[in-house]
């Protein structure tokens, strides 16, 4: 058995991901029974103090299981199947959380389970298939997702911090996981998001998200759902944060997965400081250097969008696989370019003139004008 005594030291992993990762998943056909009324209101408290405590429940512990079911309606790109796959079907979460620097994520595949342990700075990725343990090393300020981003308290607090300032109102109350919740939905204000409602129930005494709900602006049912099913508010065992490797079992380490990394771009260009007329992020805060190489994230809230470099052959299978899709041809300065929507996310892809030339990926839940914008606005760049 692995212990964290085992493992490599590393520097903890950022909690934020991608836009194309926090809200690019919609609904199909989940029909999710509604539990009675919960008995006994509990505590009642303003949409605002809802907010503030779930914002808060990160130190509540759990034990549960959480089904997540969305369609991505975006074109394959290769190295980054897995990353479709999990928000583009039905994901089976099994959680083990302590804390937030302590916890065990499961994914239940039917080929048995994948796991992701965090103890303490060091993050370990347990494939039951592959009987592989991989210790990961290092850091990036921008990760793919993963199983664990789509935990119901995880979503929640993700999305809510997204938006401070956009206005909650109160839902009735729900009974989920034989919990008392009591409901919260978040309206943002930015007129460019395609998101409409983020609808979350919370356990009334700790304020745990038990349920999220995202909806389109132009579409009144829900386009992606993380629900648990069952959930016990107690610390797991301690034996069960740490992974149980067999003999014979594999032992690898690894970087940190980061985008770039996944696409193998070389040499990309910088991001502009500007597109679309909004400001590029900062990965690292006010005047921060933790940066990925060509990746850009602009916009703020719920109205955010990616910029995201792609090798020319990624570019050219993408283009062709939106059009494929129903992409629609965008008229861009240099190049080709072509757009895929869905009713939460909005997608340009633009390629380069040339096969010696790469391509970019915009991507997120914004007007797709606003992406069509962008890829007018991106700087052509010559071949040496």
């Amino acid at each position: 058995m692995a212990s964290s005594d085992d493992m490599v030291a590393a520097h903890r992993f950022s909690r934020r991901w991608l836009l194309v990762a926090a809200g690019a998943a919609a609904l199909v056909g989940l029909g999710v029974a509604r539990d009675a009324p919960p008995a006994g209101a509990g505590p009642d408290r303003t949409p605002e103090q809802w907010r503030t405590l779930l914002l808060g429940s990160a130190a509540q512990p759990y034990v549960g299981y959480a089904l997540s079911r969305g369609r991505l309606g975006l074109p394959d790109l290769p190295q980054l199947e897995q990353v479709t796959e999990l928000l583009a079907s039905t994901t089976r979460i099994r959680a083990f959380v302590a804390g937030p620097d302590r916890w065990r994520v499961d994914e239940l595949t039917p080929a048995g389970e994948r796991g992701t342990y965090r103890l303490g700075d060091v993050d370990a990725v347990w494939d039951f298939g592959a009987n592989q343990l991989t210790r990961v090393i290092g850091t990036t300020p921008v990760r793919l997702p993963r199983a664990a981003d789509l935990l119901p308290p995880e979503l929640a607090r993700r999305l809510v911090g997204l938006a401070p300032g956009d206005s909650v109102s109160a839902l009735p109350a729900r009974r989920i996981a034989h919990h008392s919740a009591a409901g919260v939905r978040v309206t943002p204000r930015d007129p460019d998001t395609t998101i409409g409602r983020v609808d979350i129930w919370v356990e009334r005494s700790s304020g745990l998200p038990l349920r999220v709900e995202v909806a389109a602006r132009d579409d009144p049912a829900p386009v992606l759902i993380t629900e648990f099913r069952d959930v016990d508010l107690t610390a797991p065992d301690a034996g069960v944060l740490v992974p149980a490797v067999p003999p014979g079992a594999g032992s690898v380490r690894t970087q940190a997965a980061d985008l770039t990394g996944a696409l193998r771009v070389r040499d990309p260009a910088s991001p502009p400081d500007r597109l679309a007329g909004r400001d590029r992020v900062r990965l690292g805060g006010p005047g921060g250097s933790d940066e990925l190489p060509g990746v850009g994230l602009y916009g703020t809230g719920l109205a955010g969008f990616a910029l995201i470099p792609l090798p020319g052959r990624v570019a050219r299978r993408a283009i062709d696989g939106a059009t494929g899709a129903g992409g629609v041809p965008v008229a861009v300065p240099d190049g080709v370019a072509v757009r895929l929507s869905t009713p939460l996310m909005s997608v340009v892809i633009r390629g380069g003139a040339g096969r010696g030339r790469g391509g970019v990926l915009l991507v997120g839940t914004v007007a797709p004008e606003v992406l069509e914008q962008a890829a007018r606005e991106l700087p052509v760049r010559r071949r040496a």
